[in-house]
């Protein structure tokens, strides 16, 4: 990777971490789609990437807050989560190359889909939701933690409707991302996704993720979050709409 190129991925890097320490999520989602939008380097290796910055962010947030995690969701959720990312990473790591225009639509249909569910605001419902519809919500959204690394839309706007405060949904939001990339990475690693280019490019990009998720822990109450989940949709939606069109007119 060239000094242009990866200035640019290091860019995308730092806006993802400032909206995933605002917002709670979206860290992986706009790495992996602005990076495969751009071409910037494979499906495969940005997700490996991913995994590892990912779970330092939502580490950094969650070391001081852990108390206030929701432990019965983040339980259920998690019990449908790890065998879908399981399957998703598994159809990754043994066709990504073979289907990477395929993937590419998926990923853009995702993003814009995730795009709308961050900018609704879900009514809360009145009663806590099922275990069972945890796990439901919670192997939808492993499978596209395994498959992109982005396991977030589902999770995220079920999360919100619960009758929770919002810290509490936010940090429950955060820990299962914590899981599921930890989950990840280890895959990865077994899987030898970690390559030399992978590991550099992970190592030049954590030190961003860490300053920008310690930096912005005093000002969460000043920042409004409706802005930034605003810019968010707007890249989500443009960037979405490129990696529909790119592999049917400019494969």
């Amino acid at each position: 990777m060239d000094l242009p190129t990866l200035s640019v991925f290091l860019l995308i890097v730092a806006f993802a971490a400032m909206a995933q320490t605002i917002t709670g999520f979206a860290m992986g989602l706009i790495i992996v789609a602005a990076t495969a939008a751009l071409d910037l380097m494979s499906i495969l290796e940005v997700t490996a990437i991913i995994s590892i910055i990912s779970m330092t962010n939502t580490y950094l947030v969650l070391r001081q807050s852990r108390r206030g995690i929701n432990t019965r969701l983040l339980l259920f959720i998690s019990m449908g989560l790890l065998p879908s990312l399981a399957a998703g990473f598994i159809f990754l790591d043994q066709f990504g190359h073979r289907f990477d225009p395929l993937l590419k639509t998926g990923l853009g249909l995702m993003v814009m889909t995730a795009g709308l569910f961050m900018m609704l605001k879900p009514g809360q419902w009145r009663r806590p939701s099922s275990n069972p519809a945890a796990v439901g919500v919670g192997f939808l959204g492993g499978f596209f933690g395994g498959l992109y690394s982005a396991a977030g839309a589902p999770i995220a706007y079920f999360l919100y409707r619960q009758p929770e405060t919002i810290a509490t949904i936010r940090l429950t939001l955060l820990a299962v991302f914590f899981l599921s990339t930890f989950s990840r990475a280890i895959m990865g690693a077994f899987s030898g996704h970690f390559t030399q280019p992978v590991l550099l490019q992970t190592a030049l990009a954590l030190p961003l993720v860490i300053l920008i998720s310690i930096g912005l822990q005093g000002q969460l109450a000043r920042i409004p979050d409706q802005w930034v989940r605003r810019l968010v949709f707007i890249i989500l939606q443009g960037v979405g709409a490129w990696l529909i069109i790119q592999p049917l007119f400019f494969a």
